[in-house]
């Protein structure tokens, strides 16, 4: 009977080091890029269906880091008579079927980010002029940015050239951090401790037992 509590009591203690030792081996870090950019941007908007159009943004940064120098994003927006733009990466949002989902897009090298955009803008028919903000929200990449997550925040301030593709011509600035999940390596002392945590309870069991049997 007495031996039968020892072990009630020592198998939770070593199952518990074990546990321990297991959540430390599957532990995980994060590693912060931080990220500023300044790009040359070209955004056509095309009309599709009523006020509501297809819009494909181009842009080039010399400072961009990562070599995420190159940006492209394909989204929709909605105009309404007050020159206000409100964009969304789903098309059916805005009432419109049988077009693509938007996406956005940094680099064209290795290193690559993944995501969608969430954004207004105004734009001025007097002068001519637009701005915009709003943020990308960065769902995975490639690289470096392997299953990357962040939001990006972003400014714009363009050029209206108007036709029936309204084109502006501006420059975006967009900043912020990207998080990438870091395995940490096994620690090459783990598993030996948890063998010698196994090999000191049976010792300990087998004492006791030696000594309430006498």
């Amino acid at each position: 009977m007495m031996l039968r509590s020892l072990q009630v009591c020592l198998v939770p203690l070593v199952l518990t080091f074990t546990s321990v030792c297991s959540d430390a081996m599957r532990a995980t870090a994060q590693t912060i890029y931080p990220f500023t950019g300044n790009y040359r941007t070209t955004v056509n908007i095309e009309p599709i269906s009523g006020n509501v159009s297809k819009v494909f943004e181009v842009g080039v940064s010399d400072d961009a880091p990562y070599d995420l120098g190159l940006y492209e994003g394909l989204t929709y927006s909605v105009l309404d008579t007050n020159g206000n733009l409100t964009f969304n990466n789903n098309p059916e949002v805005f009432g419109v079927q049988g077009f693509p989902l938007g996406y956005i897009l940094f680099g064209d090298g290795t290193n690559k980010l993944f995501g969608t955009s969430d954004a207004s803008a105004s734009v001025n028919f007097e002068n001519l002029t637009a701005k915009g903000s709003g943020v990308v929200n960065i769902t995975d990449g490639e690289g470096i940015f392997k299953n990357a997550t962040s939001t990006l925040s972003f400014s714009e301030e363009d050029i209206v050239i108007l036709g029936e593709t309204i084109t502006l011509k501006g420059e975006a600035l967009v900043s912020g951090f990207i998080e990438v999940p870091q395995e940490v390596p096994e620690p090459t002392t783990m598993k030996p401790l948890i063998s010698i945590s196994l090999i000191g309870a049976s010792f300990l069991l087998h004492r006791r037992y030696r000594r309430f049997a006498r």
